[in-house]
């Protein structure tokens, strides 16, 4: 979408002005003679430059004319949830905006700054959003602000679909981006530069029934216990799959286990449960373990076909009847899922805030074995300015909008509205963050968390590990013909990006 301008006043103009103001008192000063005859040697060795700075000083002049009727700036924002309760993403750069305009105006500057854009919520998912926005860049129309995964950094910057961000952030680091958790800023690098600023972060939860754990017998301090007992080492994934087995052959649940029913990267938690690792930073390639890809797809088989607790079509199923519905209405015991489902349960009104804290409990995914780590998965959405944004000259006021939105209290309208995790330390102090129970509660969950690659063939290793798991869960592969096409679809399409290790 290009740039609105009223009297075609870009940026780069608004800015040209200060500059050229600052030119204007240096011809001044440089014209005015001084009786130095060394100076006047110099003027006269300048004749040329002097005649360039007052043809620019002219332009500057018309320019200042122009903007006695004013200026509109137009800047446009791509935003994502898919989750609804994550429009904050998108319509904080709205409140941001007239905050920013009313500074213009108490300064004087008769410019007004305009957002534009759209946020996008189910039945648009990541890969259709992806692909709306390679489209929009293909026809000259990107937006200028473009929010995504993290883990899109690495295909975005060696495409020149965005900018790198190094110096922007600098200029404002000592006003927030100082405060940013380090994590963060690892998440938005590549090739040794920073790509973007994060926006929020989050952590991936195993939810769980405390109703239906009542019904198997469990006491309440059983019940209480279990996160803990999961954070120590002491109840595993093989455990998980005993108790759900023990819920659904009682009849007290249909599904024993739900997760989510698109393509997406939750169940990563589960290979690297199982001792896998996804990137290699001394080497910069992304990392297939055998042996844990291996144990992964075999605990997805045996959970179908052994156990009986996942549907074998889950993976194709339906967000509302086969994800939120079987949970929030006591149909499934657990619940592979993320800190915002909570807000998201809540906004749609299928679960209260009494009945959350009644009757759900929260925990790290389980270790494979007994004594192992428990995880979680962090996927940080971060802000991207793209190149057709610094071609149109809007990429300083850009980021600054981008700033203003991660200051504490914009950031914090989202992470309550949407149950996401703080960015800055000093977020966690500002009162409606502070005020919430449950992010307060979740946030160890960081101390157990890791990141997808930054990686330009990230998508593809993703792809083919989601056809995989698919696949093994539909019986259309067994575990071990699921492992062959993983390691030669990856050989044939990425051989250069990944290392396999046993």
């Amino acid at each position: 979408m290009m740039v609105r301008r009223s009297g075609q006043i870009t940026v780069q103009a608004i800015v040209f002005l200060l500059v050229g103001l600052l030119l204007g008192g240096a011809i001044g000063y440089l014209a005015a003679p001084k009786g130095d005859p060394q100076l006047l040697e110099q003027l006269d060795e300048k004749d040329s430059l002097i005649q360039q700075l007052q043809q620019d000083l002219q332009e500057v002049t018309q320019q200042l004319e122009a903007l006695k009727e004013g200026s509109t700036i137009t800047i446009t924002v791509w935003a994502i949830g898919p989750d609804p309760p994550s429009e904050y993403r998108f319509e904080n750069f709205k409140l941001a905006a007239d905050i920013l305009n009313v500074m213009l105006r108490d300064l004087g500057a008769n410019v007004t700054i305009e957002i534009e854009g759209q946020f996008f919520a189910r039945p648009v998912e990541w890969e259709q959003y992806r692909q709306n926005f390679y489209q929009a860049f293909e026809a000259g129309e990107a937006p200028d602000i473009y929010l995504t995964g993290h883990e899109d950094i690495g295909y975005l910057a060696a495409n020149d679909f965005i900018i790198p961000l190094d110096d922007y952030i600098e200029a404002y680091w000592d006003l927030i981006y100082y405060d940013f958790f380090p994590t963060l800023w690892e998440s938005v690098k590549y090739n040794g530069m920073m790509w973007a600023v994060p926006q929020d972060t989050e952590a991936r939860p195993l939810y769980f029934r405390k109703d239906v754990l009542r019904q198997l017998g469990w006491s309440e301090e059983e019940i209480n216990s279990l996160p803990e007992k999961i954070k120590n080492g002491e109840f595993t994934l093989w455990d998980l799959l005993e108790v759900a087995k023990e819920a659904v052959d009682a009849g007290l649940v249909e599904r024993g286990l739900v997760h989510r029913v698109k393509e997406g990267y939750d169940y990563l938690q589960f290979y690297i449960s199982f001792g896998g690792k996804l990137y290699n930073p001394d080497t910069g390639k992304m990392v297939f373990n055998t042996t844990a890809w291996g144990l992964t797809l075999d605990w997805f088989y045996k959970a179908v076909y052994e156990y009986g607790v996942i549907h074998p079509n889950q993976f194709s199923g339906d967000w509302d009847a086969d994800f939120h519905g079987p949970f929030t209405e006591g149909r499934a015991l657990f619940l592979s899922g993320g800190i915002w489902h909570k807000a998201e349960w809540i906004n749609k009104g299928l679960l209260t805030e009494e009945e959350f804290i009644e009757v759900v409990g929260y925990a790290l995914h389980p270790a494979s074995k007994e004594g192992g780590m428990p995880v979680t998965l962090s996927h940080p959405l971060v802000y991207t300015i793209t190149t057709q944004a610094r071609d149109r000259g809007v990429d300083k006021i850009a980021f600054l909008l981008i700033t203003l939105v991660s200051l504490p209290t914009f950031n914090s309208i989202h992470a309550v509205q949407s149950a996401h995790l703080a960015i800055a330390r000093s977020q966690i102090s500002e009162t409606k963050y502070a005020e919430d129970w449950f992010l307060s509660d979740v946030a160890y969950m960081l101390e157990y968390t890791t990141f997808i690659p930054n990686h330009p063939d990230w998508g593809k290793y993703s792809r083919v590990v989601f056809n995989a798991l698919r696949a093994v869960e539909t019986g259309d592969m067994t575990p071990e013909e699921a492992l062959d096409y993983m390691v030669s679809e990856l050989q044939s399409q990425i051989p250069d990006s990944i290392e396999f290790v046993e």
